[in-house]
C-alpha cells in the first residue's frame, strides 16, 4: 500500500472543505439575528484556504499541502410561517482546490475544479424577543448531490451523496455591549456508490458546535471571537471501518461592518488548532459581502 494511503482515507467524501473535516454549514456572526418578513438576502463569499498534512491519528505523516480558493453565493428569503419568522435558502459553492508536492498528487490528485454541491433549506424562529435580544432558530438543510465530481480521485469538492443538515442557532446579548452566540449542528450522510470507482463509503453522523462572543465597537461595526469543536464522522469503506473520525477544533476572529442600503461585510481569519485525522487547516481567509432588499 502506498504510503500516503492510510492518512489519505482520514479524509472521507472531500479532502478539503467538505463536512468530513468541519461543520457542513459554515456560520457566520448574525446569521442567526432573524429579519424581517419581506426581506431578501443575498450574501457572496470568498475562501482562500491553506491546509497541511495527512494527520493520522494526531500525528502527521507527510508534508503535504492543500490550497484551495472558494466562492460562494447565498439568496434568502424571509416570510412568516405558523406565525414565526421563517427563511428559504439556496446556496451554490465553486471551488478551485490543488494539492502539492507531487507524490502527494499523483496519490489523491492534483487538481479539482467546479460547483459544490446545491444546498436548499429553511430555518423558523421559535424566540423573536426584539425587547430582549434574545433569539432561537431552528433549522434544516438538504445538500444534494448536484456538484462536479470525478470518482477516479480523492481530491474532490462535490461529495456524491445526500446530505440532511440540522441545526440551530442561539444569539443573546450579554451587555448592550457584548453578545454571544451558541450553534450546534448535526449532519446525517448518505451512501457515495461511486467512490474511487465502484466502492461505497458510509460515513457516521458528525456534530459540531460553534461559538462567537461579539462586542460592538460602535453600532456599525464589530468584533468577533469564535471556536469550533468537531465530533463523530467516522467513515467505513465496502463494510470496512476507518477508524478516521476528524475530531478537529478551530478558532477564529473577524470583524463586521454595516455598511449604508442595508449592506454588511465581514472579513474572518480562522485556523484549525486540532485534528485527529485528516489535513488541517493553517490557514483561512474569509469575505462575506451582504445585502438586503
Amino acid at each position: 500500500m502506498h504510503r500516503w494511503a492510510i492518512p489519505l482515507f482520514a479524509l472521507v467524501g472531500s479532502l478539503f472543505a467538505g463536512s468530513a473535516a468541519s461543520a457542513t454549514n459554515d456560520i457566520y456572526p448574525g446569521d442567526y439575528f432573524p429579519s424581517e418578513p419581506g426581506d431578501r438576502i443575498v450574501s457572496f463569499y470568498a475562501y482562500d484556504r491553506t491546509s497541511a498534512g495527512p494527520y493520522a491519528k494526531g500525528s502527521k505523516q507527510a508534508n503535504g499541502k492543500l490550497t484551495g480558493q472558494i466562492a460562494a453565493m447565498r439568496g434568502v428569503n424571509t416570510f412568516e410561517l405558523a406565525g414565526m419568522t421563517a427563511t428559504s435558502v439556496v446556496a451554490l459553492t465553486w471551488a478551485d482546490l490543488s494539492a502539492k508536492p507531487v507524490t502527494l498528487a499523483n496519490a489523491i490528485g492534483r487538481n479539482t475544479t467546479g460547483f459544490g454541491d446545491l444546498r436548499l433549506g429553511l430555518t423558523v424562529w421559535p424566540i423573536k424577543d426584539r425587547r430582549n435580544a434574545n433569539y432561537l432558530g431552528l433549522s434544516a438543510m438538504v445538500i444534494a448531490p448536484t456538484g462536479s465530481f470525478n470518482s477516479g480521485q480523492l481530491l474532490n469538492y462535490a461529495e456524491n451523496r445526500w446530505r440532511l443538515v440540522l441545526s440551530g442557532g442561539w444569539q443573546k446579548d450579554i451587555t448592550p455591549k457584548v453578545l454571544f452566540e451558541l450553534l450546534p449542528e448535526l449532519t446525517l450522510y448518505g451512501d457515495n456508490d461511486d467512490y474511487l470507482g465502484n466502492n461505497t463509503l458510509e460515513q457516521d453522523p458528525a456534530l459540531a458546535l460553534t461559538g462567537y462572543l461579539r462586542w460592538r465597537v460602535t453600532p456599525a461595526f464589530h468584533l468577533h471571537l469564535g471556536g469550533q469543536l468537531n465530533w463523530g464522522g467516522a467513515a467505513t469503506l465496502n463494510g470496512v471501518a476507518l477508524d478516521n473520525p476528524p475530531e478537529n477544533s478551530r478558532v477564529n476572529l473577524g470583524a463586521t461592518w454595516f455598511l449604508p442600503g442595508k449592506q454588511q461585510l465581514i472579513l474572518r481569519l480562522a485556523k484549525e488548532i486540532d485534528n485527529e485525522n485528516g489535513f488541517r487547516t493553517d490557514r483561512e481567509i474569509a469575505l462575506r459581502y451582504q445585502k438586503a432588499f
